[in-house]
């Protein structure tokens, strides 16, 4: 059915159009012209009258028109975004339309056919019963999850995790405010955060203490002392000769003794004192997260799960360090299993971070951060994914949000996150970004690899308890009488 027209000057990417009844921003048409056949979404809509435009300044002439008639003419008109040649396999169009090319609305079973053929459901094309369906594939590639406050990121992810799972795929959900770890998400498999010092590098361990990079007779100290611990203690739990729980208790002396006899070797007098001091902080800064009968993450981590580590109970110190290890043996192991195939973790996953402004900021180097970057770098070889979810967008890591080849972003009112994310995107037009703020709550643009075009999408909503919902005050209160 045709909607309206093509007016004025047009190029192989917008055109103008005149319409013959009100139409809705985000609607899908199509522009059918020398033997081409373009798919288009409206992104701009103005509605006006010849009569009264804006040079009128006469109130008592606009009263006049209104009791003489009220149907005063209108005109409609609206901005194409033009996305694909439909006859040359989906390339952008290499000829403008006229004007006058009649513009219709798309037909359901030509969006299908451009919208429908990925792996995952995550929605419906806006003002449509079309189904959005990602490529799963292209996950590798990483995505970036954005919006204001109770937009609908947490029902996004908690859709997108479900649906990766039910398709065998394994996802792990750093969880920052325990939306996922108490959801009645399906094939759901909780990890409690724990941080084994047996399985922490040197370097790792020296991060975690504090040890600055150029204090280098420090870092020999402690090197020496934790290989040792690590390999002594390694060979009594396989020959079943400590207690675990004891050790959790004495592993602070136990290291201290490690120390002090390693640091009677250096000239520097009392080289090891202030190392005591820093492995003391680490033990009280980590007293919640350390436990030496804890198992490697990738042993906890499985196949065909919502895996979600609960961070709830941490300070921001103990969530970075939790993260970023889990972060490393991730990639490591997957590494390992590339070169092995006998061992590591054998099959690809998906990494969530929730509110990744916190621990992926722009202004601050945290331990996550730098594992995050390499993942994102890297990740793509060895099937790990990135996905960062963040209401903050002006907050992250520049390198970091700009790899992030996929993007849902969803509602987003201020201008300066808006200009951010259009800086650190590619493949994002300002057209598009000027649709932020018009979008309801759980509808979204997606744009990157994980579709074939850009797309405004109802998410679908996510059938079960997420601790992200708005909480019902009123009701709470009487409640609480």
């Amino acid at each position: 059915m045709i909607i309206g027209y093509v007016i004025g000057s047009a190029t192989t990417q917008e055109a103008s159009m005149l319409a013959e009844k009100p139409v809705r921003l985000g609607n899908y048409v199509m522009l059918e012209y020398d033997n081409v056949k373009v798919l288009g979404l409206i992104t701009f809509v103005t509605r006006g009258s010849s009569m009264l435009d804006e040079n009128m300044n006469d109130i008592e002439i606009v009263q006049k028109l209104k009791d003489y008639n009220d149907n005063i003419p209108f005109f409609i008109k609206a901005k194409i975004k033009l996305l694909c040649d439909l006859n040359k396999n989906c390339l952008m169009p290499d000829i403008p339309p006229s004007a006058g090319t009649p513009v219709r609305e798309a037909e359901e079973e030509e969006l299908k056919s451009i919208y429908s053929d990925g792996n995952i459901r995550i929605g419906t094309l806006v003002g449509t019963s079309v189904s959005v369906r990602l490529n799963i594939n292209s996950l590798s590639r990483h995505l970036a999850i954005l919006a204001a406050t109770g937009a609908g990121k947490s029902n996004t992810v908690a859709v997108l995790s479900q649906r990766i799972s039910e398709l065998g795929g394994s996802v792990i959900i750093f969880d920052y405010h325990g939306e996922y770890y108490d959801s009645d998400m399906k094939n759901l498999n909780n990890i409690e955060p724990r941080l084994n010092p047996l399985y922490l590098t040197p370097r790792e361990f020296a991060t975690l203490l504090e040890v600055r990079e150029n204090a280098t007779i420090q870092f020999r100290i402690l090197r020496r002392a934790f290989n040792k611990f690590k390999q002594e203690i390694s060979n009594k739990i396989k020959e079943g000769q400590v207690s675990l729980s004891k050790l959790n208790q004495e592993f602070l002396e136990i290291m201290e003794s490690y120390i002090q006899n390693e640091g009677k070797g250096e000239k520097r007098e009392n080289p090891a004192d202030e190392l005591l001091n820093k492995l003391e902080e680490f033990v009280d800064r980590y007293n919640g997260v350390i436990d030496l009968s804890a198992s490697d993450v990738i042993e906890k981590i499985k196949r065909s799960r919502v895996n979600v580590v609960n961070l709830t109970q941490l300070d921001e110190d103990s969530m970075d360090a939790v993260v970023s290890h889990y972060l490393r043996r991730i990639l490591d192991s997957r590494k390992e299993f590339a070169r092995k195939r006998s061992s590591g973790l054998k099959f690809p996953i998906i990494s969530v971070i929730e509110e990744a402004h916190v621990f992926l900021s722009k202004n601050e180097n945290t331990l996550t951060k730098y594992w995050a970057s390499r993942i994102a770098r890297e990740g793509r070889k060895f099937g790990v994914g990135l996905v960062i979810v963040s209401q903050r967008p002006k907050g992250l890591d520049d390198n970091i949000l700009s790899q992030m080849t996929n993007k849902i972003i969803l509602k987003i009112v201020e201008p300066n996150d808006k200009k951010y994310i259009l800086e650190s995107s590619d493949n994002l037009s300002e057209d598009l970004v000027e649709q932020l703020s018009s979008l309801d709550v759980g509808e979204a643009i997606i744009i990157g690899k994980i579709v074939k075009l850009p797309a405004i999408v109802k998410i679908d909503k996510f059938e079960g308890k997420l601790l992200g919902a708005d909480p019902d005050m009123l009701k709470e209160w009487k409640n609480a009488e």
